[in-house]
This record gives C-alpha cells, structure tokens and sequence, in this order.
C-alpha cells in the first residue's frame, strides 16, 4: 500500500472516529473527582440518608433486626445509628449488631457517638479543641472504625460562627485519625442575611472555606423552604441547590441535600407528589446524596407531625411515599447518579434562586410542554468517559404536564432503563411518540408532578457539545 493511500486511510479513520456520538472526550478533575469520591464510599447504590435522632437508651427496644431490615426495604443506603452511650457495654454491643445487621444488606451507617461531635478548646490543633477530643475520637475508632459497615462519625449539624473554626478542626482531626472514614457534618443552608451567623462573607467563601479547612468528603445541608406557602421558598430551595452545586464543582467534592418529611412551623407536611417533587430535583439539580427530615417522631413536639415513623412508633403515610420513591428508584436507576455529575441545570421558561433558563443546545434543543409556561427542571450529565445524559422533571408539585423533548441531530439516539434497571435504546418508562424530523427526535412524556425521565444521549451534536460545568 502507497504512503498517500495510507495517509488517505489514516485521515479516513479519524474523521470516523471524530464523528463517533460516545468518542471519549475529556473530562475535567474535578467532575472525575466526585465520581471518585461518591464511589469510594463504598454504597454501590445512591447514597439515602435519614436523621434519626433516637436514642438507645429510650428507643433500644425498637432498633432491633427487624428494623435494620425495613431501613433497608425503604430504600436507605447510609441511614444515622441511634445516638448512645459508650460507656455502657450493652449500647456498645447494640451498636456492634446494629453494624453487622446493616451489612448483611449492603448498607452502612452514620454513627452518633458522643466521643466525635465536634467541640470547642481551648486544647489541642492551636486550642481550638478540648485537649481530650483526638483521644475519644481513637477510642470511638478503635470500637467500631474497622467495621465495614462504619460509614464515619457525625460531627454536629449548622455551626455558627462561634463554633466554625472548632468544626473544621474536628473534621480534619477525624480524618487524619481514620482516613478511610467518612464523617458526616451538616452546614447552614443560606438565606439573606445568614452571613454574620455563620461568621463568612459570602456563602461561596463559607463553603470553599469548610472543604479546605476540614479536608472534607462531602458537603452537608438542608433545606425546608420549599415547603413554605408561596413562590419565595422555591427561589431560595433553587438557590441552595445551586449554591452547593457550585461549591461541590469548585472544590471537586459531591454535595448532599436534606429534604423534609416532617410538617412543623409554617412548613406542610409533604403528600406523595412533593415527596417525589423535592427527590427528582434534588437529583437533577446534581446532589450526590440526600437526607430526610427526620425519621422518628419520638414523641409530640411543638407542631412537628406525620413523620414516617410517628410518636406511637406506627408507620405513617409519609413512610409508604417515601418507601415508594426511593424504592422505584433504586429498581430503575441502581447506581447510575453515582457515576454522574451534572454539568447543566436549566429552568424552562423562567429560572428559580438563580439559576440558568434552558437554552437550546447540542444535548436538547427544544421543550415542548402541552401547557404554555409549564415549569420543567432539565439537567445534563456527564460520566468518566465523558458521555452525555439529561433528564427532565416536572417541576411542577400540584399538575401533570404532557412534554416534548426534542434531540437535535439526524443521528440522534436515546437510551433509558427499565424496571429491571437494564439499560436500552427508546423512550423512557413515561415516554411515548417518537418521531423524527428536521429538528432530530422529539420523546414525549406524560409527568406526574415530580416525575422525572432520564436518557443517556448518542449524536454527534451531543458528543461535540463541551462539558459545560455551569
């Protein structure tokens, strides 16, 4: 063969090669470090936590297998121990059972021992902790940090200023103590006004600030505004889903929300479309974890009400809604959005707490709801080996929507998963229609209020279309 037919051919190759909708394309550190770092925690399902606020000394006669078991059955993956005593021999071994129970069926637990909650000095790391927190930190590792159902130890919930720096300095002490743990912190959400509280000027300052000090695995929050009677809870619900998000992309560290299950103050108690609504947007709004508040109601206070496990210890209809959601989307989905990480969240038509309207692109080009001015939530993914995803929610908690979506390209090709979670090429479980014109292809989907559909993306278009990050 002649050099001119080889380079003919070599050329030939590569502009095939260049034209391939899954050609590996780059893919920047740090999405590639929080896929790196969600997997490292070892859950191989998405991570679905829970406050617990149990004790084992009131609540011990009801943390036994059979609960660890429903833990399980709801669809949590890193669910919070009962806080307890580790002096007491028999808490000590309630817990050892409780870890072993949680590994039989794949999950791990966050644990609530008083020896790792964070505390202020003066003492040790410059006096900003007590001189005896690395100690009780080794002995509550040395008790249970080998176990491999040990997810890592709760450090506390919403430092205030006061308290910021000691916090810091109790994650980052964990870390060094047992790196191969991963402790559990929860930071303020943000709101107008919250800077002082939290001691910071700005809330990306406050963030960046968290993970460089305490070295951290992840980003912790929650948020109940949603909740709230009118349109101003969802701008600032929106607006620390993308403030997290943004952080989690600057620091290369996945974020977790806390989302609510439980009605108090002026906030309701959520029904079965807004307990899916506040899941399907917290994951297209690309946190890597979520948390409910809370599990257990305990017993009756101020006006908190309808928790899925309520005062009498019975199973409340919140409980099945919430069994329901995660359960379907771990059949479905398994461990997709751990291999994921979003790249764009879009609002059609008009943008919520900051965030970007959709703007055609090579991934979807057009949103067609069969209501004018219908609100959808359409995010696009990434994976490591830099293939494009999107998924569309109605974001809408009262009404179903009937929404066209369209793929731009000639070659446009879609893939979803089934109710075995296999992945195939078509329309998603709620799709229906597919049609082909000058436009590319267009799916159309009944939603629920909440519902969500999902597709991995093939075209040359999308395959072309940078990993925007924004």
């Amino acid at each position: 063969m002649t050099t001119g037919r080889l380079l003919t051919l070599a050329i030939g190759v590569w502009a095939l090669i260049c034209m391939l909708p899954c050609a590996a394309k780059e893919v920047p550190d740090n999405v590639r470090s929080i896929i790196e770092k969600t997997q490292s925690f070892g859950l191989g399902r998405f991570p679905i936590s829970f406050w617990s606020y149990t004790n084992l000394k009131e609540h011990g006669q009801y943390m036994d297998e059979a609960e660890v078991e429903e833990w399980a059955d709801v669809g949590f993956t890193v669910p919070q121990s009962p806080s307890y005593d580790p002096k007491d021999p028999e808490q000590k071994a309630h817990i050892l059972r409780l870890l072993d129970w949680a590994h039989a069926r794949g999950m791990k637990l966050i644990l609530c021992d008083p020896r790792c909650y964070a505390k202020r000095g003066p003492g040790g790391e410059g006096g900003l902790i007590p001189p005896d927190y690395a100690e009780g930190v080794r002995a509550a590792v040395k008790d249970f940090g080998s176990h491999p159902a040990t997810f890592g130890f709760h450090i506390g919930d919403e430092p205030n200023a006061d308290l910021k720096e000691a916090f810091f300095a109790c994650y980052r002490l964990q870390k060094e103590i047992a790196p191969n743990l991963h402790p559990f912190a929860n930071l303020l959400p943000f709101f107008p006004g919250i800077e002082a509280r939290a001691g910071t000027d700005t809330w990306a300052h406050y963030l960046d600030e968290y993970v460089t000090k305490s070295k951290a695995d992840l980003i912790s929050y929650d948020c109940y505004a949603q909740m709230n009677p009118g349109q101003a809870g969802w701008q600032n619900y929106y607006e620390n889903l993308r403030l997290y998000r943004e952080a989690a992309l600057r620091n290369g560290v996945p974020f977790w929300n806390t989302t609510l299950s439980v009605g108090h103050f002026r906030y309701r108690c959520p029904n079965q479309d807004e307990i899916r609504w506040q899941f399907n947007t917290t994951i297209a709004s690309g946190a890597h974890g979520l948390l409910w508040f809370f599990y257990y109601m305990r017993q009756p206070h101020a006006n908190y009400r309808l928790a899925p496990v309520d005062e009498h210890w019975d199973r409340t209809q919140t409980y099945y809604d919430i069994r329901r959601v995660q359960k379907s989307f771990h059949r479905r989905y398994g461990d997709l959005f751990t291999r994921l990480v979003a790249t764009r969240v879009t609002f059609y038509p008009e943008a919520f707490g900051g965030g970007e309207v959709f703007a055609p692109d090579g991934i979807v080009s057009r949103v067609l709801p069969d209501r004018e001015n219908h609100p959808i939530l359409l995010s696009e993914f990434a994976d490591l080996q830099g293939r494009r995803y999107a998924m569309i929610v109605n974001n809408s908690m009262t009404d179903s929507v009937n929404v066209g979506i369209t793929f731009p390209g000639k070659d446009a090709r879609v893939f979803s998963w089934n109710w075995s979670g296999d992945e195939y090429e078509g329309t998603a479980y709620c799709g229906s229609g597919p049609s082909r014109d000058e436009h590319g292809l267009t799916i159309r989907h009944w939603l629920a209020p909440g519902q969500e559909a999902v597709y991995r993306v093939e075209s040359a278009a999308a395959g072309a279309e940078p990993i925007l990050l924004k």
